[in-house]
């Protein structure tokens, strides 16, 4: 019997309930800005500082979104996935797990969550356990299937997911912190996950340092150049004030082999951990990341037009401010769109707003999403927004913001989705 069907009954019907209403959509209490539709509610109850999405590319109103729901998630069994087939407008909870014979059914997820969609339009989702990384496909978005034991290499975190052809689907991940932070790892399938190729190291410790945060990747058409950005603390494990590097690992045969190259130094360590990297249609690379300084908190962006060999000079989007868990994604030849939790504040912000950035060329443009803030108060820092482009160049995010508990004590995360209007 598998575990998902007989188990959660046992835990009774209130989980599932709480899951429903996680689910039901709303919008938040705030004005959209120009040029943007207002921000719809996907849950305040099943979220986290983790946001995913991507945008089926066979059909722009299909989106999925996920959130890590913690190790081990007794309750759910999986990390929190949702699925919206109306453009964003309502989105519904998905199992991701519902084959009998599926073994992610034994195996308690609820860690790092990743999704994607390939190019035929299946639906994939990753989510972490104690043992391995576990992956699932689905053509319907309503039955799975998929495996608990996807990768060679185990005691996996933070995966990412890049959809290829049809069938085709690229991993990255890194290896627990508590057991061995400096190993980032690459495996992929190419038949709907009935075999991965070995998990091959992206990049290991080095003279530089042991420890580092990877970032996620991106995949140059025909499946050859792979471009992956991490952070990397130089000289040793201290995470406060410590110097760091960010840092280029690519690959020109399809993942096989990999060689890193520094991208950045930076004084101290970064602000939300992941930097973030897209590549546009003419091939450009941008990295974006959040660094601390002495009076504010902004995102740094660079950008390299030769494959990553030379970068432009690290510049601030937004001095004098507050920007948290950025992320990018390449447009047209020389764009690039961002986004980020931040504040017009600098130090001990209290407004929050969902930010974006559009560079084109020579030219940015930044502003927020809403006319008033997400969120005042105090801000736990998110880890990663996202923002992914739909067929006709248009911004679609999927964002967690830290709100304070109703109840008063503690705190408590929301998600939610927004599109450029």
């Amino acid at each position: 019997m598998r575990r998902n069907a007989k188990y959660r009954w046992i835990l009774g019907a209130t989980a599932l309930a709480a899951l429903s209403a996680a689910a039901a959509p709303g919008t938040a209490a705030t004005t959209a800005a120009k040029g943007w539709q207002a921000p719809v509610l996907i849950s305040k109850t099943q979220a986290a500082r983790e946001t995913s999405l991507d945008i089926n590319p066979k059909n722009n109103r299909e989106m999925f979104v996920c959130d890590p729901s913690g190790v081990p998630a007794i309750g759910t069994g999986q990390s929190y996935f949702y699925r919206t087939v109306d453009g964003g407008k309502k989105w519904k909870y998905v199992d991701v797990e519902t084959a009998t014979t599926d073994t992610r059914g034994y195996a308690f997820e609820g860690g790092d969550c990743d999704v994607a969609y390939d190019q035929g339009g299946t639906m994939w989702s990753a989510d972490t356990w104690v043992g391995n990384l576990s992956i699932g496909h689905s053509k319907n978005g309503e039955s799975w299937e998929g495996s608990a034991l996807t990768t060679t290499a185990p005691v996996v975190d933070r995966p990412w997911l890049v959809g290829g052809p049809p069938g085709t689907l690229y991993v990255s991940y890194h290896d627990l912190q508590c057991c061995s932070p400096s190993a980032m790892w690459f495996t992929k399938t190419t038949d709907y996950g009935k075999t991965w190729t070995p998990a091959v190291p992206i990049t290991t410790g080095n003279h530089e340092g042991a420890f580092v945060w990877e970032g996620n990747f991106v995949v140059a058409p025909g499946g050859k150049d792979i471009h992956l950005v991490y952070s990397r603390r130089v000289g040793g494990l201290a995470s406060i004030g410590t110097p760091e590097i960010i840092a280029l690992a690519s690959s020109h045969d399809g993942g096989l082999t990999w060689t890193s190259k520094t991208i950045a130094s930076i004084p101290r360590e970064t602000t939300s951990i992941y930097p973030s990297i897209g590549l546009d249609a003419g091939g450009y690379l941008h990295v974006v990341w959040a660094a601390p300084r002495d009076d504010d908190d902004p995102v740094f962006y660079t950008q390299s037009k030769d494959k990553g060999a030379t970068w432009t000079k690290p510049r601030a989007l937004n001095p004098g401010k507050s920007g948290y868990a950025p992320w990018v994604v390449g447009g047209k030849k020389g764009q690039a769109r961002i986004v980020w939790l931040g504040s017009p504040q600098g130090k001990d912000a209290t407004d929050w707003y969902f930010y974006f950035a559009k560079i084109d060329g020579s030219r940015t443009t930044v502003g927020t999403t809403t006319r008033k803030p997400m969120w005042v108060g105090s801000q736990t820092v998110p880890e990663f927004e996202m923002v992914r482009l739909d067929k006709k160049g248009k911004m679609h995010l999927g964002m967690s913001v830290f709100q304070k508990n109703p109840q008063g004590s503690g705190g408590v995360w929301a998600v939610f989705y927004q599109r450029e209007s």
